[in-house]
């Protein structure tokens, strides 16, 4: 029987997967993982962590010269967390 990793094993994974794709260099990983992490911290309704995932998403997608899309995750970054963010 394969059981389901629990939310917090699988976000820190992500998050140590895109730490490690921003040392090499591989934005799309890096910002693909982070995603990853923005969503599960989004479901699990915690605000301080869906704003370090959102800001570490604005850093990436600034990196890659794609300001327009890294000005979004800036804004949501931050949003009120009374805020919905849905």
């Amino acid at each position: 029987m394969v059981s389901t990793p629990p939310v917090i094993v699988t976000l820190r994974l992500a998050h140590l997967r895109a730490q490690e794709a921003v040392k090499r260099g591989a934005w799309h990983v890096a910002t693909t993982q982070y995603l990853s992490c923005l969503e599960l911290t989004e479901k699990r309704g915690d605000a301080a962590c869906f704003s370090f995932f959102a800001l570490r998403l604005f850093e990436c997608y600034s990196r890659m010269g794609l300001s327009e899309k890294a000005k979004i995750y800036r804004q949501m970054a931050e949003m009120d967390p009374s805020d919905s963010i849905c």
